[in-house]
C-alpha cells in the first residue's frame, strides 16, 4: 500500500514526542508575489547583452533590489551595486 516496512505510528504520537524533545516542524510559507508585468511597458534594451564579464576593474556594474521580510510583517528593501570583474560589492543601500 505504498508504506515502507516498519512499525506505524499514529500523527498525534509524532506530534506529541515531537513537543516533549521541544521539536518544532517547519511550514514553508506561501510565495508572494511583488512585481507584475505590465504587457504595454517597452522592453528595456540589454546593454550588456547577457555578457556579465569585465576585463578590468571599474569598468563594468551589475545591480540587484530585494526585499528582506521582517518579523514585525513589514519589509527592508536592499540594493547592491556589483563590479562584474571582481565580482565585489561596489556598493549597497537599505530602506524600508
Amino acid at each position: 500500500d505504498g508504506v515502507p516496512d516498519g512499525e506505524r505510528v499514529n500523527h498525534k504520537r509524532v506530534a506529541r514526542v515531537m513537543r516533549t524533545n521541544g521539536i518544532a516542524g517547519y511550514r514553508r510559507r506561501r510565495r508572494v508575489t511583488t512585481t507584475v508585468a505590465d504587457p504595454a511597458n517597452q522592453k528595456v534594451p540589454d546593454l550588456l547583452k547577457r555578457d556579465f564579464t569585465a576585463t578590468q576593474i571599474n569598468t563594468r556594474y551589475v545591480g540587484d533590489i530585494t526585499y528582506l521580510p521582517l518579523a514585525s510583517g513589514g519589509n527592508l528593501y536592499l540594493a547592491t551595486v556589483i563590479d562584474c570583474c571582481s565580482r565585489r560589492v561596489a556598493g549597497w543601500a537599505i530602506a524600508e
